[in-house]
């Protein structure tokens, strides 16, 4: 009896190991798949920051390349005939394009913020970029336009000055004012003659006479006209000037360079290199019909 009470325990024994083996078996592989899981989630996350680490640092190179194809340009004035090689695999091409100096429609290449003045050169200048006060522009109207803003933006008005050089070779300013909501402000700004249709780009416009709407009058046939200021008020606009037949000067350089890496990765950068504009103080003088006492 003895002896087969201990069979049976035995058995019991050996079952009941059994069971506990196939549970050890159950939870090391769970183990081993999450241990899996985690190894491989780290493995990818690894591979991927590995990649955007080269993607960035390729970006970066191919943009320091572009930076220092703008900076060559701006020494030399010129752009290049073929990509330049900085480095093994780096390289950059740059062009210099005129702004202006064409017939017909010029387009300043950003927005004029609220209250900034631009400047839209009337003469020509050197190559070291000094105004050269041969007459140029000598026709006696110019269109001058500007963008028709959307809600709930208000419509810009104009504020234009013009500068010039009489016959003796006094400089001197005149100016006028352009609304086309002049009626509702009661600024005492001109709306007469500004149309929808400006500059063909569906914007604000007024074909401006220089001898009849400044004041003083000025006369392109004998004054030399040097350059327009023209000052957005109320909200921002984006700003035309079309002159028809006649030729607007340059007004800079627009200087795009592009750097690239071996790998394809490609930047681009581009500068407006215009001309220095007057001195903010013809913006701002004090003027009398009389001399001032001391």
């Amino acid at each position: 009896m003895k002896i087969y009470n201990n069979n049976r325990m035995g058995v019991f024994t050996k079952y009941k190991t059994m069971g506990n083996n196939g549970q050890i078996l159950l939870i090391t592989l769970l183990v081993l798949t999450v241990a899996t899981t985690v190894a491989l989630s780290l493995i990818g996350r690894a591979t991927i920051d590995l990649s955007m680490s080269n993607q960035l640092e390729e970006s970066t190179r191919a943009f320091n390349a572009a930076e220092a194809g703008i900076e060559q340009a701006l020494r030399t004035g010129a752009g290049t005939t073929l990509p330049v090689t900085l480095s093994p695999g780096v390289t950059y091409d740059v062009s210099v394009n005129v702004i202006g100096g064409v017939a017909g429609v010029f387009q300043m290449a950003r927005k004029t913020l609220e209250n900034t003045t631009e400047t839209l050169w009337l003469v020509e200048h050197t190559d070291t970029g000094a105004v050269n006060e041969t007459p140029f522009y000598t026709a006696n109207t110019i269109e001058l336009c500007w963008s028709q803003e959307t809600a709930p933006d208000v419509a810009a008005a104009l504020g234009v000055t013009v500068l010039y050089k009489d016959t003796f070779g006094d400089y001197h300013t005149a100016r006028m004012a352009l609304d086309p909501d002049a009626a509702t402000r009661g600024n005492n700004f001109t709306a007469t003659g500004i149309t929808t249709t400006g500059c063909g780009l569906g914007y604000y416009g007024k074909t401006i006479n220089f001898t009849t709407d400044f004041a003083p009058a000025v006369n392109p046939a004998l004054d030399t006209l040097i350059a327009l200021r023209i000052k957005p008020y109320y909200t921002d606009a984006t700003l035309a000037i079309n002159g028809g037949i006649n030729e607007i000067p340059k007004q800079g350089n627009q200087i795009e360079s592009v750097g690239a890496t071996g790998t394809g990765v490609s930047r681009k950068v581009v500068v407006y290199q215009q001309y220095r504009a007057p001195l903010s103080i013809f913006d701002s003088v004090i003027y009398s019909e009389s001399a001032f006492g001391h």
